[in-house]
């Protein structure tokens, strides 16, 4: 369950709304939850942190402020504060491109998957800011994009409440797709899209089926608790001068991680 696979599911069922004439989803920022739920080898494994995100125009920011196992022992809380180090990590995912980047701040290195981000590089440049009218040819073309190797997707209305003290309209979306020279790999998600927030989730549920017994798989929940209108500084969505780009997520992380 890599970067990019998390980000398809979730792009898709994004995209609806955007496919009408409502307003863009506001500028804001918010704190909250994240849980792992994955599978190693065929062993269980529970993952836990609190998490800030920051959003502007097409940008998304996700920062993994603190990492833990629930119900682990000591020794391995220890290990989860070392593999996120200091600063902890940074997410960015920029609509406009499909584009995802990555960094830390404790070893000053960045990983950008392709295609390339609008946002990773250091230099001054506003974020993309979506048409307040909206453009569904636009929307339509994107999505087609992030589901070029999709054989099967489908997004489900599920109903409406109260999520996070926001009211929401509850998408239910499953996605089959095939990389060139990979496995067939199938995920499912739920999210919770506040009606008061252009659409903004607020709760994202994702499950990742392996396409083999020993490949990465699991379930992911995003619980965004606290959610406030802001203006983001365009800085935050680019990553920070004097980094250094590697060729992994795990080496931003510093270590060596499962397929």
């Amino acid at each position: 369950m890599n970067l990019r696979a998390l980000v398809a599911p979730a792009t898709l069922a994004l995209a609806l709304p955007l496919l009408g004439a409502g307003p863009p989803i506001p500028g804001l920022r918010a704190s909250g939850t994240i849980v792992v739920q994955v599978s190693l080898q065929g062993q269980p494994l529970n993952i836990g942190g609190n998490v800030a995100v920051y959003h502007k125009g097409t940008a998304y920011r996700l920062d993994l402020l603190s990492l833990g196992f629930p119900g682990a022992s000591g020794d391995l809380g220890a290990l989860a504060s070392t593999l996120l180090g200091p600063g902890g990590v940074t997410v960015v995912y920029d609509g406009a491109t499909a584009g995802v980047t990555a960094w830390s701040s404790a070893n000053r290195t960045y990983y950008v998957s392709s295609p390339p981000a609008a946002v990773i590089t250091p230099a001054p440049g506003a974020v993309a800011v979506a048409p307040a009218g909206g453009d569904p040819l636009g929307a339509l073309a994107g999505v087609a994009a992030a589901m070029r190797d999709v054989q099967s997707a489908t997004i489900q209305l599920i109903g409406h409440g109260v999520v996070n003290g926001h009211p929401s309209t509850r998408l239910d979306v499953q996605m089959k797709r095939q990389l060139p020279g990979k496995a067939p790999e199938s995920y499912h998600a739920q999210l919770a899209l506040a009606d008061d927030l252009g659409g903004f989730p607020v709760q994202l549920t994702l499950q990742s089926t392996p396409a083999t017994p020993t490949a990465f798989g699991g379930t992911m929940k995003l619980d965004l608790t606290s959610v406030q209108a802001d203006d983001p500084d365009d800085a935050m969505f680019r990553v920070p001068p004097g980094y250094t780009r590697v060729n992994s997520l795990s080496s931003v992380l510093g270590r060596t991680l499962s397929p």
